[in-house]
């Protein structure tokens, strides 16, 4: 009866459980595909979006700085007594300048005392308040303790306080230390007042008021003044006027001037500097310069994001290749409206420039089916030299016609929206990445939950298989004991 066996029972070994659950798993997980594409469709549409977005808003900055860093833009000339800025607004002048007098900080100080470290206040006093004031600001009210009333202690306790008043040690003239206090404010603005309260003898060597004089008699030398609080005076075409600080920002419209000396005198007084500002051609070939590369690289990322590809041959899938905006209707009609107003034709606004093709930007043939502009330099710098106002009517408009700036300007507004508004005011591109960031949001939630529905499958499996095997073990052994028990017959 030797090798007699059982038939319809196996007789191998258990069974492979985890390639078997590792099948089972990956078969599962092909209902994750399509949303899973979905998912990375929605995130390659807000990527996409946001790269338009950007380059949109590079483009709003410039095309906003071509009235004042453009149109406007000057160079100034350079001068001895002072320096010149020019900002917003400045226009091409001359100005006949002079410098007066320099604003400088109030500076007082001590008394020569023979240490810095000796006490100065009364010891019998518990605390005083130490009070200075500059100008028409808050009062500095500082606590001292009777061993905080030394030069080199009020010292620290002032600068503590980081306040309008920079106090410091310093050698005196007969070996001795005087405490000096410097106001951080230039100008009149600037003029301190020192007082002591609760300990008369530290007010005796510390209180200082510039509306009363100190007065020579017994006891501790007052406070003196060491530099007086003054303003800047300066002489703007023959006009007089007076600043609280040698930075000067008030005197002509769109420029800045620092004050840097005095100006040099003769017999009849104080010589005036010419200041001269002249029209920038330069800044305002730059700036155009700058508005065609930001303009052709909307252009580029709207062409890539709407790219279209062939499929690949023997097959119907999309190709990978595609934009993640194909075929998207309102990126379509933005690229539309902006190629619009960058061939349109304003002759309304100038008789000289009707387009930005007549002032050399202008669309190439080879560049037709994207829309980039290319500059012809020697036709733009012709139109520069000759016709700068022409040129500004075309892209600032005139006499309350948009120009070219105006109307790409209103159209970027649309799309990213104006964060200077008040209320914000959100664009059709952050309407649109906020609709498809909630459909990436609800696609994940699927994706979640199909997960744990894959998970609970594979788990039911492997129980199902576990018993399945221990099934088989055991007719296994049946199997083995009744072939043993046979052979021995």
């Amino acid at each position: 009866m030797a090798g007699f066996s059982m038939p319809g029972i196996g007789s191998g070994g258990a069974l492979d459980i985890t390639a078997m659950l590792a099948e089972i798993k990956k078969a599962e997980q092909t209902k994750l595909v399509p949303y899973q594409t979905k998912k990375t469709s929605y995130s390659n549409q807000v990527s996409s979006w946001g790269k338009i977005s950007s380059s949109l808003s590079e483009l709003k900055n410039n095309l906003g700085k071509l009235d004042s860093d453009g149109f406007n833009g000057v160079n100034v000339g350079t001068n001895k007594a002072f320096k010149a800025t020019a900002g917003a607004g400045a226009l091409p002048d001359s100005y006949s300048i002079a410098v007066h007098q320099l604003a400088t900080k109030h500076k007082i100080g001590t008394a020569e005392q023979t240490s810095k470290t000796d006490q100065l206040g009364d010891q019998s006093a518990g605390t005083r308040t130490l009070k200075i004031t500059v100008g028409d600001g808050e009062t500095m009210e500082i606590e001292l303790a009777k061993d905080e009333t030394s030069l080199e202690q009020i010292q620290k306790k002032i600068n503590a306080q980081r306040g309008d008043v920079t106090a410091s040690v310093r050698a005196g003239e007969n070996g001795g230390f005087t405490l000096v206090l410097t106001s951080n404010k230039t100008g009149e603005d600037g003029e301190m007042k020192v007082e002591v309260e609760g300990d008369d003898k530290l007010a005796g060597v510390l209180n200082y008021d510039p509306d009363v004089p100190a007065m020579p008699g017994p006891g501790p030398a007052p406070m003196k003044q060491i530099a007086a609080a003054q303003n800047a005076i300066i002489e703007v075409d023959g006009v007089v006027t007076r600043h609280s600080s040698n930075t000067i920002t008030d005197a002509i419209d769109g420029m800045t001037l620092e004050l840097q000396q005095l100006s040099e005198k003769d017999d009849t007084g104080f010589i005036a500097e010419t200041l001269s500002v002249t029209k920038d051609n330069n800044k305002l070939k730059g700036a155009i310069e700058e508005f065609v590369k930001l303009y052709n690289a909307f252009i580029s990322e709207s062409s890539s994001a709407s790219a279209w590809k062939a499929p690949v041959e023997g097959t119907y899938a999309p190709n990978p290749g595609n934009g993640a905006l194909m075929g998207n209707g309102t990126l379509r009609r933005l690229t539309t409206e902006m190629r619009e107003i960058a061939g349109g034709n304003f002759s309304e606004l100038s008789d000289v420039f009707g387009s930005l093709a007549e002032m050399g930007i202008e669309v190439k043939v080879e560049d037709a089916s994207t829309g980039k502009l290319t500059i012809d330099s020697k036709k733009l710098d012709e139109a520069i030299k000759e016709n700068p106002d022409a040129m500004e009517a075309l892209f600032l408009g005139k006499a309350g016609k948009e120009g070219i700036a105006d109307k790409m300007q209103s159209v970027i507004k649309t799309y990213i929206g104006d964060d200077e508004a008040k209320p914000k005011v959100d664009g059709i591109i952050k309407q649109t990445t906020k609709g498809l960031e909630e459909q990436g949001k609800q696609v994940s939630e699927r994706i979640a939950q199909l997960e744990k529905m894959i998970e609970k499958t594979v788990e039911r499996n492997r129980k199902d298989f576990e018993r399945l095997d221990l099934a088989m073990s055991q007719m296994t052994n049946t199997q083995n004991q009744l072939n043993s028990l046979l052979s021995s017959l």
